[in-house]
């Protein structure tokens, strides 16, 4: 794509982005939901005796990142094609202090009244070739239309490493290529030792819990 293009197509989506009221629409759906995991977090964390959640964020794709990732995607570049397929416009990512907080917090995020679950993907049991390992959550909020909202439940060790696989993956068509490859296998192998801490700081606990 040209750069001249480029700047239209964007400019295009921009003017969409703010015809469709879409950042708005994320943000209510954010808001409606943030709460009630911050409930889940206080209830899990009085029941246990312990912070079950480290934090919570959340973000709201921007026009840029809607067309870097149509372009990526090789998806007909128009705020349509993304709302119609993307998952990920809204998101909410909740950063489990445990390997095993991880799976209490998506089963109580499943019974929350005001969400629609559509999906749940557990990278976690089956990770992304990279050794991504998370579990996203792909719902709506009905009051807010059918646009998706994605809540990715992780460990701290988990999104640790999830923040450089990001930054990596957006170095794709910028980088040197051999390098990238070999950075891309290095991250990897640190994905299975994050694994391995991860059952063992688990381990650990459970051995502290007992005394």
């Amino acid at each position: 794509m040209g750069r001249t293009t480029r700047e239209e197509t964007l400019d295009q989506i921009r003017q969409d982005y703010e015809a469709e009221h879409l950042y708005e629409t994320c943000e209510e759906m954010i808001n409606i939901v943030t709460p009630k995991l911050e409930l889940i977090e206080r209830g899990m964390s009085e029941k246990y005796g312990r912070p079950v959640v480290q934090y919570i964020t959340s973000r709201v794709k921007t026009p840029e990142s809607i067309l870097t990732k149509l372009v990526r995607k090789r998806r007909s570049q128009t705020l349509a094609k993304a709302v119609e397929t993307f998952h990920d416009l809204a998101g909410i990512r909740v950063v489990c202090t445990f390997y095993d907080d991880v799976y209490r917090v998506v089963k109580a995020v499943k019974k929350i009244p005001d969400l629609e679950i559509i999906k749940v993907r557990d990278y976690i049991a089956h990770p992304k070739p990279s050794g991504y390992r998370s579990i996203h959550i792909i719902s709506t909020v009905p009051a807010c239309g059918d646009i998706r909202l994605e809540i990715q439940v992780c460990s701290a060790a988990m999104n640790y490493w999830a923040m450089l696989d990001h930054q990596l993956s957006y170095k794709n068509d910028k980088g040197d290529r051999e390098e990238l490859k070999k950075l891309e296998k290095e991250l990897k192998s640190y994905s299975f030792a994050i694994k391995d801490i991860d059952k063992k700081f688990l381990q650990i606990r459970k051995m502290i819990e007992k005394l």
